[in-house]
């Protein structure tokens, strides 16, 4: 569906598949990704997405929540390791972030952040921006705390 956009079974599939996730996040509840991905989509300044319109700077939802996934499962790895290891299953790997930095690469998104013209100036408004995000961070196994989000915005800055 990513190299293909004229494959239409390969976006019926991802289609579908997005549709089941959209089922799975809602009743499974979402947390970290999605608290860190409001201030970066809020806070971006000039990153304009290929096939998107460039009249403003934006990053689409998916890519914000992604960004700072693989940091995101590193810092959560103790607290849920069973469930980070099944999903790297699923998804044909063995260390969830390391599988997501794979996926990542692979249909050609940022290398972290600091493609989306992020800094490390910038990591203190987005974790602001992440703790308003509280019915989203309540659903994490941990208490997610700002230097929690320190560690997990600084990770995201360069992915590969």
């Amino acid at each position: 569906a990513v190299r293909d956009g004229d494959d239409l079974v390969a976006r019926e599939q991802m289609a579908l598949a997005a549709t089941f996730a959209g089922l799975g996040f809602g009743n499974a509840g979402v947390h970290i990704p999605h608290a860190c991905a409001y201030p970066i989509a809020g806070r971006v300044r000039e990153y304009r997405p290929a096939g998107y319109p460039q009249d403003e700077a934006m990053v689409p939802h998916g890519m914000a929540v992604v960004m700072t996934a693989p940091a995101a499962f590193t810092f959560l790895r103790e607290a849920a390791p069973e469930r980070l290891q099944r999903a790297a299953q699923l998804l044909g790997g063995d260390d969830l972030p390391s599988v997501l930095r794979r996926l990542m690469r692979d249909v050609g998104l940022p290398s972290g952040l600091a493609e989306l013209g992020f800094g490390v100036a910038d990591v203190d408004s987005l974790v602001d921006g992440a703790l308003k995000q509280q019915r989203l961070l309540a659903t994490a196994p941990v208490d997610v705390r700002a230097e929690d989000l320190v560690e997990v915005f600084a990770g995201s800055m360069e992915l590969w």
